[in-house]
């Protein structure tokens, strides 16, 4: 800020000496001023202050391992996956109860046939009922057997 003042001072000195000399009718001689050159320098200093407070927690995990005596181990074997199976009766049930009583047991359910004759497919399995199986209720079969229901509707009579 004071170069600013400084340079503004010697400009407003030329100017006075420039306007003094228009003043007479006499003529003076010309002068010079030399002004040193002006130089702006800015120092910007910046302080900062970081405070750091630092928690730490921990926290201890201890584990307990205890290998079990011989008198307490207890042994699990899955039971087997029967090779054959019972076939459950469904006669009487709707069709969808039939089935998943059927793939619970471990059968694969084929695609019923209309008592009708009419050829028609169960649509809604709810509104059919099994009158008849194959193979019927109480056979023994392998695993995955085909079971299929010949099937009608509740409104059929």
């Amino acid at each position: 800020m004071r170069s600013k003042n400084l340079a503004l001072a010697v400009v407003v000195a030329v100017a006075g000496i420039g306007l003094s000399g228009c003043s007479g009718g006499t003529s003076a001689a010309p002068v010079t001023v030399t002004a040193p050159p002006v130089t702006q320098t800015t120092t910007q200093t910046a302080t900062a202050t970081a405070t750091a407070t630092e928690t730490a927690t921990a926290t201890a995990t201890a584990t307990k391992t205890e290998t079990p005596t011989p008198e307490s181990t207890e042994s699990f074997t899955p039971e087997p996956t029967p090779a054959s199976v019972k076939v459950p009766n469904v006669v009487g049930k709707n069709y969808q109860d039939a089935q998943d009583i059927w793939r619970a047991a471990g059968l694969l359910v084929m695609p019923a046939e209309d008592a009708t004759g009419a050829n028609r497919i169960p649509v809604i399995d709810l509104n059919w009922v099994v009158v008849s199986q194959s193979p019927k209720a109480g056979t023994v079969v392998p695993r995955d057997s085909e079971v299929t229901a010949t099937v009608k509707k509740y409104t059929d009579g």
